[in-house]
């Protein structure tokens, strides 16, 4: 799949926010942590999957180390 665009990430998010029951609590030390990782650029982190009825997006934990 090519990169996805910001519209795919907000659709992405959308459904699993309403997956939750419509809220996420995410603390400032770990949002820091996502946006900042210690080991470089937290940039390819995400792997997206074309399947049969729609997408698979995963972390690529082995390329960074951790999420």
């Amino acid at each position: 799949m090519s990169k996805p665009s910001h519209a795919d990430m907000r659709a992405w998010l959308t459904v699993l926010i309403m997956r939750e029951g419509g809220t996420i609590e995410i603390g400032n030390a770990e949002l820091y942590d996502a946006m900042m990782p210690s080991r470089g650029s937290g940039s390819g982190r995400f792997v997206v999957e074309e399947i049969a009825d729609g997408v698979r997006i995963s972390l690529d934990l082995d390329r960074n180390g951790s999420a």
